[in-house]
């Protein structure tokens, strides 16, 4: 399949999988109350950590060697960390569960902590899995796994809710829908994985770690760090027992982020493989640039109708205890715009073998988007100061690591800047003419649905033309190939 081929099949798996609990996220917000949503985003949180440490990100390179016994090597020893890490979870678990429980927020539940084990065993299953697909160009069993996860989770939420919400009942629902994910992954890849495991060696366990250090180096600490501090409101709220808070910080997160998991999820793996091929060529800056440009211009109306409407449209689609969630969207919005844009291109550092830099920006963005998080709550502001201060931490450090891509990538950062120009000016047109809609007299709930058709008839012409752009792009490269 082409590149365009497998961007779509990606996409359409991708936005189907993003769909089904998105849309039935009405229906779980009005069967769970928000300390069940905050649990189910604080076990997630956990599991997205500790599947960092169970795979020392050494899946990534699992796509790189040319040799099937090369990649086996590395899947082997990747299973052989995790099968170590999987043991320290359980007895520290069995020795520390209810305290753990306690210092979560969470002390009147423990069973939670035992599913992190089955969970983050079938997370690394799933990316070793993945990666293998990916070798393979079986994008659309990649995206036919993701489809089944959600569905799942869908499936088992909606059903422990009508007979009763639990405020475990939406991690159980992950367990569930991971596991039936992985089924359908293993369907395609499972022998490549059974091959691995029965033909393991230390002595090449060894070589591999060795050749491929760079990614236990920097990506393993970038992911980690990366991953606790994208969760550092939800740690924070969990740990001064403000459940609720949590609650709506996780449903704000799951909306927002959606657009950015299609498109990473759509891209990444796909870009990934063709920027290996591409590497050293001009037409590796013009398809990230294209790509790019589709983001920030596509995007920007969307996130705009966020930043204004965000109250408006939570309190009506989840029910009017979800209003400070809505409020918490307005906030975020642009930041979670931004992170569209660094989802897909950060394979750029690994392209380039130069985790190192992301490692440092990582590191340093992750500091200060702490301090940002705790500071405020420490001076005794309001959840919502200490929200404001966690978007403008995020919005920098996208900034700051997307010129990072272009300077080990090569590429001139002053057409990023001029891109980002161009971004910043569509999102800030945007929110004036939907700000003006939201002034005019009449129903709000009438006025949002005039501003989200707008806002979406203006993506949509956007996308459609840059998307042209992309697909010329492909096909110069296909046709000199």
């Amino acid at each position: 399949m082409s590149f365009l081929k497998n961007v779509i099949a990606m996409l359409s798996g991708t936005a189907a999988a993003q769909a089904i609990p998105l849309a039935l996220s009405p229906v779980l917000t009005r069967l769970y109350s928000p300390e069940a949503i905050g649990l189910q985003t604080l076990f997630m949180g956990w599991t997205a950590a500790l599947g960092v440490a169970a795979t020392c990100r050494y899946d990534l390179a699992v796509v790189l060697p040319d040799s099937d016994d090369e990649a086996d090597s590395i899947a082997a020893m990747v299973m052989a960390i995790a099968t170590a890490v999987l043991l320290v979870l359980a007895v520290v678990v069995g020795l520390a569960g209810s305290d753990l429980a306690s210092v979560s927020g969470y002390s009147s539940h423990t069973a939670w902590l035992w599913l992190l084990v089955p969970m983050v065993f079938g997370i690394t299953l799933t990316l070793l899995g993945t990666s293998y697909a990916s070798r393979e160009r079986s994008f659309t069993r990649i995206a036919k796994a993701a489809i089944a996860n959600q569905a799942g989770y869908a499936i088992i939420a909606v059903g422990i809710g009508l007979f009763g919400a639990h405020t475990e009942g939406l991690v159980w629902a992950k367990i569930g829908g991971q596991l039936l994910g992985l089924v359908v992954i293993l369907g395609a890849v499972g022998y490549a994985l059974r091959r691995a495991v029965l033909n393991w060696s230390w002595a090449r366990m060894r070589q591999v770690g060795h050749r491929y250090r760079q990614f236990l180096y920097y990506n393993t600490p970038y992911s980690l760090i990366g991953t606790i501090a994208r969760d550092m409101p939800i740690f924070v709220f969990a740990a001064l027992s403000a459940t609720a808070a949590a609650g709506f910080y996780g449903l704000t997160r799951t909306v927002l982020i959606a657009p950015t998991l299609l498109v990473s999820g759509a891209l990444s793996q796909v870009f990934f493989r063709e920027a290996v091929a591409l590497k050293n060529t001009p037409k590796l800056a013009d398809l990230t640039e294209s790509l790019l440009k589709l983001g920030l211009l596509a995007g920007a109306p969307l996130f705009a109708f966020c930043t204004v409407w965000g109250d408006v449209l939570f309190e009506t689609l989840f029910g009017a205890a979800w209003l400070q969630a809505g409020h918490f969207a307005m906030i975020m919005a642009p930041a979670a715009w931004m992170s569209l844009q660094t989802g897909w291109p950060e394979r750029l550092f690994e392209v380039s073998m130069r985790q190192d830099v992301s490692f440092k920006v990582q590191i340093a963005a992750d500091i200060i988007t702490t301090a940002a998080v705790i500071t405020p709550l420490a001076m005794g502001f309001d959840v919502v100061i200490s929200i404001a201060a966690f978007t403008v931490a995020n919005l920098v450090y996208h900034c700051v690591y997307l010129f990072s891509i272009y300077r080990v990538s090569g590429f001139k950062t002053t057409r990023l800047a001029r891109l980002l120009g161009l971004g910043w000016g569509t999102f800030g047109l945007s929110c004036l003419v939907l700000g003006a809609l939201r002034l005019l007299p009449g129903h709000a709930l009438a006025l949002a649905i005039a501003a989200a058709a707008v806002a979406s008839a203006a993506a949509a012409v956007a996308g459609r033309k840059l998307w042209r752009d992309v697909a010329l792009i492909m096909q110069a490269k296909e046709t000199a190939s």
